[in-house]
C-alpha cells in the first residue's frame, strides 16, 4: 500500500544547494520500501545517485521515513520498460552500495502494480506543480533563457533594427533581380549571411567585397569556435534558371563562370594556406578593434573565440539562379559539389531563402 507520494526538497551536502526528487513510500508484509525517483530536468540539484546518502538522512530526520526501510533508486525513461532500479544500502561495509534489479523485481519488492511504475512523473500534474513551486522559490527566473551581457543585448537590438525583411528579399528574387540589385540590398544588412551560415549563431563577423587574389569575393563570414570557419560567398542574379531547359539540364553558364572564378581563388588560398590564415586572422583582429575594414559587420559578441595558431576551415558557397525542378537540381548540385576539389556549395535563390529565420 502506498502511504507517501511527495516531492522532496533535499540537501546535497553543501550549505545552500538543494535538489528535488519524488519520494513514494510503500508498506507491505516485508516492511517499508521507499522509491526515490530522480525528476530529471525538474531536479535543479545533484542527481539522486550523487546525493542519495543526504536524501535518505534528510527523510529520516524529517520523519518522512521512520524505522527500518528499503530504499530503491529510480530513473524514468520515455518508455517505462527502460526504467532503471537499484536497491541502495547506506552504511554498508565499504560505503554505500547499489544493487541493480529489474523492473519486475522492483514491482514485487514494492508490492505495487506495474501501472504505478508506468506513470511518468512529468505527466503527474501535482508532482510537476510542486516541483516547480520549489524551484521557483529558489530562483525566480529558473528556466529563463540566458540573457547575455548588456553590451550583447544592445548589439542584438541594433542588428534587429537594421534588418531587411525576408519579404523584401523574396520580392526582389521573385522579380528576377539582377546581380547588382541583389548586392545593393544584401550589403545593407550583412547579418543575413550570418543568419544562414554562422555557427554559433551570434558569433560572427561579416564582410562584403573582400579582396582575394586578383579580385574579390562578394561576401565573407568568419565564425566558429577554436578553429575559425571562413565562408566565401559569391552571388549571381535571380534573372535566370539554375539549370538550362535543354535535354542535358546543365547549370546555366553564369553558374559555371562564377564557379570557375571561385575555384581559382580557392586555389590561390590553398597554395598559400598559412599566409591566408594569418591574413584573415589579421583582418578579424582589426574588425574586432572597430575598424570598418571591408565593410566589417560585427555580430552581438565582441570577438570570436578562435585560435589564430590553429588551422582554419574554408567553405565556399555560390548563390544564383532560380529553382524550377527542386529534385533534379538537388541531384545536380550534389554531383557537382562532390566532383570538384575543393568543393563549392551551389544554391539557387529559392533554396537559399529557405534558410532565413527572420520574418
Amino acid at each position: 500500500m502506498k502511504i507517501t507520494d511527495i516531492v522532496h526538497n533535499y540537501p546535497d551536502g553543501s550549505c545552500l544547494a538543494r535538489g528535488l526528487c519524488r519520494v513514494r513510500s510503500f508498506v507491505n508484509e516485508s516492511g517499508i520500501v521507499v522509491l526515490l525517483t530522480d525528476l530529471g530536468n525538474k531536479n535543479d540539484g545533484q542527481s539522486v545517485t550523487n546525493a542519495v546518502e543526504h536524501i535518505i538522512k534528510s527523510l529520516q530526520v524529517l520523519g518522512v521515513v521512520m524505522g527500518p526501510a528499503t530504499f530503491l533508486e529510480h530513473y524514468e525513461r520515455e518508455d517505462p520498460r527502460g526504467d532503471t532500479f537499484d536497491v541502495v544500502t547506506v552504511g554498508s561495509p565499504g560505503g554505500t552500495h547499489w544493487e541493480t534489479i529489474s523492473r519486475e523485481e522492483a514491482c514485487r519488492l514494492i508490492g505495487c502494480s506495474l501501472s504505478e511504475l508506468d506513470e511518468r512523473s512529468w505527466q503527474n500534474a501535482r508532482i510537476v506543480a510542486e516541483a516547480d513551486r520549489l524551484r521557483f522559490s529558489r530562483n525566480r527566473f529558473v528556466d529563463s533563457p540566458y540573457r547575455g551581457s548588456n553590451a550583447v543585448i544592445k548589439r542584438r537590438l541594433e542588428i534587429d533594427d537594421g534588418m531587411i525583411s525576408r519579404a523584401e528579399v523574396k520580392a526582389l528574387i521573385g522579380a528576377g533581380a539582377r546581380e547588382r540589385d541583389l548586392q545593393c540590398l544584401l550589403k545593407r544588412d550583412l547579418s543575413i549571411f550570418a543568419e544562414t551560415y554562422a555557427q554559433p549563431d551570434d558569433e560572427y563577423i561579416c564582410f562584403s567585397e573582400f579582396p582575394l587574389a586578383d579580385g574579390y569575393v562578394d561576401f565573407v563570414v568568419l565564425t566558429g569556435r577554436s578553429r575559425m570557419d571562413v565562408i566565401l560567398i559569391e552571388i549571381k542574379g535571380a534573372d535566370f534558371n539554375l539549370l538550362n531547359a535543354d535535354h542535358y539540364k546543365e547549370f546555366n553558364h553564369k553558374i559555371h563562370q562564377a564557379a570557375g572564378q571561385l575555384r581559382n581563388r580557392l586555389g590561390h588560398i590553398y597554395r598559400e594556406l598559412s599566409t591566408f590564415r594569418d591574413h584573415v586572422h589579421s583582418v578579424r583582429a582589426r574588425a574586432e578593434r572597430g575598424e570598418l575594414i571591408h565593410n566589417a559587420f560585427m555580430g552581438p559578441h565582441d570577438g570570436l573565440e578562435v585560435d589564430p595558431q590553429k588551422d582554419i576551415n574554408i567553405r565556399a558557397v555560390l548563390i544564383g539562379g532560380r529553382t524550377v525542378d527542386d529534385r533534379a537540381e538537388s541531384t545536380k548540385r550534389h554531383d557537382y559539389e562532390h566532383r570538384f576539389t575543393p568543393p563549392i556549395r551551389i544554391e539557387s535563390w529559392d533554396t537559399w531563402i529557405r534558410r532565413l529565420q527572420r520574418s
